[in-house]
């Protein structure tokens, strides 16, 4: 009987809760929104040659859409130019698609700090010495960053983000960091 007390209330505190998200995130409060950023993209181990000299830090190019559910989830999908990495007689350029989960946690009254977990499928493309060469896989991503809320309708994201594992049998392995600063517009 005891057991049975317990889980009853473990099930009512699960529904009371359930309806003061609910009446937290009025249906005004989801939306859609949209937007896009710039940044810089590091390559890891970099250089698909071993000869210098070699450049593995270029600008990354994101593009994005999204549906907040509340003010803590929201749901993604982005396409990301990942930029290139280069070396003396060899190239590796990228680009991918991605659906990530957002959660969010305000830490000020505009401001809050988040983290992404999500799926990408990336396309490498070689050129030089893997000229004819394009790898494509799937593989997770993650990040962290801070959004601020300029106004309702307008707020901008500082924020890393990681695609590990691109390339595949014919171009190396590489992880790409990415930090990026994006601009965001929502749909009210």
């Amino acid at each position: 009987m005891v057991q049975w007390k317990s889980g009853g209330a473990a099930l009512a505190a699960l529904v009371f809760a359930t309806a003061a998200l609910a009446q937290e995130t009025p249906p005004a409060a989801r939306h859609f929104y949209a937007g896009g950023g710039v940044g810089q993209g590091h390559w890891r181990p970099g250089c698909p040659s071993s000869a210098a000299p070699c450049d593995d830090k270029n600008p990354s190019v994101k593009a994005f859409a999204g549906y907040q559910l509340n003010r803590y989830f929201s749901g993604e999908v982005a396409f990301t130019n990942y930029g290139k990495t280069s070396g003396t007689n060899a190239s590796v350029t990228g680009r991918g698609w991605e659906a990530s989960a957002i959660a969010a946690w305000p830490v000020w009254s505009e401001v809050s700090v988040f983290g992404r977990l999500g799926v990408y499928r990336g396309v490498v493309k070689g050129g030089g010495q893997f000229a004819n060469h394009n790898e494509s896989n799937y593989g997770a991503t993650y990040g962290l960053g801070v959004q601020a809320d300029f106004t309702p309708n307008i707020a901008g994201r500082l924020e890393w983000q990681v695609f590990p594992g691109l390339g595949g049998s014919t171009i190396m392995d590489n992880d790409l960091n990415v930090l990026m600063l994006s601009a965001l517009w929502r749909f009210r």
